[in-house]
């Protein structure tokens, strides 16, 4: 199954808003179907997953959850969503119920919105990754370099147990010297503020990578006219046809953390 979650907006005039989509990707490459399901959003309090129901979602519906719905502070707790078959109580350890079996992602919109503007991606935590040890690699040419915008970097880990635990996370240029170090936390929306960080943005890539702490990174930028980008890189593997994609991705992350 896949999981899902709320970006915490970086500024004061942005909200953060997700479609979740209660339908089969394609009828073709998609070996589970459509049916009701309950929603719920979730949450650690570093001992035990706090769930809250939100509905029941029908098969081939589609729901739009604000962030002010929730009533929930985005800064004090990172609100995480699942689409179950039953009821889910508070529990010691996440559980996997094994649909969304596709070759197509069941997906979610994620989304950044100001009162003029938004944007978003189709995004998605698969269920496989919660009881893995992440580490992370990713090369990103997406920081926009103008003096007008504002660059954030999200983190987004999940895992099966709830324990929120430090991790390092280090910035390297393209020379694969470390430009900053910074502390990233596990079940935690991380969301890193680019703009105070000595950083050259004239350099065409730069490299966000830690050998003890992964996730989904996502980059976000803002300009003074509340224009928006939201992207995200792909795991190495993903960037392999054939052949042995486990091996490049193992051969690309040693050469980066180094």
């Amino acid at each position: 199954m896949n999981y899902f979650f709320l970006l915490k907006p970086p500024l004061k005039n942005l909200n953060s808003e997700i479609d979740i989509v209660n339908v089969s990707p394609s009828p073709i490459f998609s070996y589970s179907k459509s049916k009701k399901l309950i929603l719920h959003y979730f949450y650690s309090n570093g001992k035990e997953w706090i769930f809250n129901d939100i509905c029941s979602l029908d098969a081939n519906q589609t729901i739009t959850i604000n962030s002010k719905d929730l009533n929930l502070d985005l800064n004090n707790h990172s609100v995480f969503f699942s689409l179950n078959k039953e009821k889910q109580n508070n529990t010691a350890a996440l559980k996997d119920e094994k649909y969304h079996i596709s070759k197509i992602a069941w997906r979610a919109n994620i989304k950044i919105k100001s009162v003029n503007s938004s944007t978003s991606y189709q995004g998605e935590l698969p269920g496989a990754m919660i009881q893995k040890n992440l580490t992370l690699v990713s090369c990103s040419p997406m920081i926009q370099n103008h003096p007008s915008i504002k660059n954030y970097f999200y983190l987004v880990n999940l895992n099966y147990l709830p324990e929120i635990k430090e991790f390092n996370l280090d910035i390297l240029n393209s020379d694969k010297k470390i430009i900053s170090s910074l502390n990233c936390y596990t079940n935690t929306v991380n969301l890193i503020d680019l703009n105070h960080l000595k950083i050259n943005f004239n350099s065409n890539m730069y490299i966000f990578t830690s050998k003890t702490g992964g996730g989904i990174p996502i980059y976000f930028s803002i300009d003074n006219s509340e224009r928006m980008s939201l992207e995200h890189t792909h795991p190495p593997t993903e960037y392999v046809v054939h052949g042995n994609r486990f091996l490049f991705q193992r051969l690309k992350k040693s050469f980066w953390k180094s």
